[in-house]
């Protein structure tokens, strides 16, 4: 099974490479999505430390923090080290420093399954209380987001619909809204899914499914409408335990890319490797080697802009995904959110890198040490979006926004409840 693991790593990476060579550079070389000539030794080099994270992670996951890093490993990881290839040519030794940075952090990451579980004591809550407290948030937040946006069944389909829908949401956040909209997406509506997948009750996935169409229509972005579909992804690849994770996961992705890229070639178009591979993978590599090489040259944020304000004055006034938004793209309105990697270098430079990547193992930790005995299939499925925010947000605004915190209480509240979880009659999970 190794063997497959190492192939199909091998075939993402290729269908990665014919999506930037022959749709995203030639169109979208004016955002920065350029290509010049590859040199040998710096993209073999790249190439074998893409390869290298494989000699330790296996082929089946049996813990949520190896969906963690296999989701980190392939949106984020595998982009960070082809990208300057593309760019550059021969790599720089600045990207080259970042790239066994980044190598050390994944390691680190994987193996948190290994470690020994903490010993968390739980309440004991009644399963009544848990699913009307349930209820009663989900069905408030989406009432008052709907109340601020109205209703809309029409989804924005072009850029300008999307972009509008976008700029009303902005213009109506308020914190209630910002909250409420991002604990739905990433935590509240996701687990409607999971149950209906998990007890094989349709009913819940199309009505989780359409609660994200809802927010789709007010805020305009796509990662809310595919949220659904990455769910159903992983949970296909969490069949029999797990065992074949990576091997389902990757392929899964690889055949997405295969789609998109037929499709673009068929129709002469480039829509649906532009969704799938420049705005949700190429992207966060850019955007990362874009954070790298300002903040090496430029005083770094030191956390200035949040908590550490009282401590450290902020030098730029603004926050880094702005900053970069305004060098690199010339648009002072554009908030070129990055990784959790980037963040920690904008932040403290590669000591960042390293004391988040800590950070967030620690977090995974707990999870891991939460999501066992019967709700662990609930668990690995409910840390998905979280997790898949991490590869354009930020540490702290994904664990206080984007549901982090709100998985590891909704965990926390059923390890209390105890039962026998869901979708124990499926001899498969």
């Amino acid at each position: 099974m190794k063997v497959i693991q190492y192939f199909l790593v091998f075939i993402y990476v290729l269908l990665l490479h014919v999506s930037y060579a022959d749709f995203i550079s030639p169109n979208f070389a004016y955002l920065g999505y350029t290509m010049g000539s590859l040199d040998f030794v710096s993209f073999a080099l790249s190439l074998l430390m893409i390869f290298t994270p494989l000699l330790v992670a296996k082929v089946a996951v049996t813990e949520p923090s190896g969906i963690f890093f296999w989701i980190i490993y392939v949106i984020v990881y595998i982009p960070v080290l082809l990208i300057p290839n593309y760019l550059y040519g021969v790599v720089p030794l600045a990207n080259w420093i970042t790239n066994f940075m980044l190598l050390g952090c994944l390691f680190l990451l994987y193996s948190v399954a290994s470690w020994r579980m903490l010993s968390i004591p739980v309440l004991r809550v009644r399963a009544t209380f848990a699913k009307w407290l349930y209820i009663g948030m989900t069905s408030a937040l989406f009432l008052y987001i709907l109340s601020v946006s109205g209703v809309h069944l029409k989804p924005p389909v072009d850029s300008e619909d999307i972009y509008a829908a976008r700029l009303g949401f902005r213009e109506n956040t308020s914190p209630i809204m910002g909250y409420g909209m991002q604990w739905l997406a990433k935590a509240l509506n996701p687990v409607l899914v999971i149950y209906g997948l998990l007890e094989k009750k349709i009913f819940f996935v199309l009505l989780g499914f359409f609660m994200q169409y809802l927010l789709f229509t007010t805020n305009g972005l796509k990662s809310t409408l595919m949220s659904t579909a990455l769910l159903i992804l992983v949970f296909v690849a969490l069949r029999m335990k797990g065992k074949y994770f990576s091997l389902l996961f990757v392929g899964g992705i690889s055949m997405m890319l295969l789609i998109s890229i037929g499709y673009d070639y068929m129709t002469s178009t480039f829509e649906l490797t532009s969704l799938l591979s420049r705005r949700m993978i190429f992207t966060p590599g850019l955007l990362m080697n874009y954070y790298v090489d300002f903040f090496s040259q430029h005083e770094q944020m030191r956390l200035s802009y949040s908590f550490l304000s009282g401590i450290f004055e902020n030098p730029y006034g603004i926050t880094p995904p702005f900053i970069i938004g305004e060098t690199y793209f010339n648009r002072p309105d554009m908030a070129a959110n990055a990784n959790l990697f980037a963040d920690g270098f904008a932040n403290f430079g590669y000591i960042g890198i390293g004391v988040y990547t800590f950070v967030a193992a620690i977090i995974l930790w707990v999870y891991n040490s939460l999501a066992k005995g019967a709700y662990k299939a609930f668990g690995m499925l409910l840390i998905v979006m979280p997790v898949w925010s991490l590869t354009d947000t930020s540490l702290t605004t994904v664990f206080l926004t984007h549901g982090l915190l709100l998985a590891i209480i909704i965990m926390y509240i059923l390890r209390g409840i105890g039962g026998k979880g869901f979708g124990d009659k499926s001899a498969k999970h």
